[in-house]
């Protein structure tokens, strides 16, 4: 049990040191894609100094636009144009969108997996 609390605790140290380091990384891609198409996107407008507890707010557009398919389901709202620049960026521009998914994932899982063992616990 303890193990799991501090993987579940760990996990969030991990959410913050990478939420602090691509705060920087969403900054810069903010950057480009104003360049790009004059404004930001409004949900990324909404989020955008919100702080860590709403990173993911803030990241779901480009986390979106890059990972889901053009004319998919998740992208009905958005410019495809936004969508092919956001996939067209390089590789290492986009790359803490992609740390950021994983983190959370690692994060969601270990948080999940440590209630569902306090809960086996607690029922016996």
């Amino acid at each position: 049990m303890a193990i799991l609390i501090a993987i579940a605790l760990l996990s969030t140290l991990l959410c913050f040191i990478q939420y602090l380091i691509s705060k920087r990384h969403f900054n810069e891609t903010c950057e480009v894609f104003k360049d790009k198409f004059k404004k930001l996107p409004t949900q990324v407008m909404i989020y955008q100094h919100s702080g860590f507890f709403f990173s993911f707010m803030r990241d779901s557009f480009f986390i979106i636009a890059l990972l889901a398919k053009e004319k998919s389901f998740y992208t009905r709202d958005m410019n495809v144009d936004e969508i092919k620049f956001i996939k067209s960026l390089p590789s290492k521009k986009t790359q803490w969108i992609k740390i950021k998914v994983i983190v959370t994932l690692f994060s969601f899982i270990s948080y999940l997996t440590a209630l569902i063992y306090y809960l086996m616990v607690m029922r016996s």
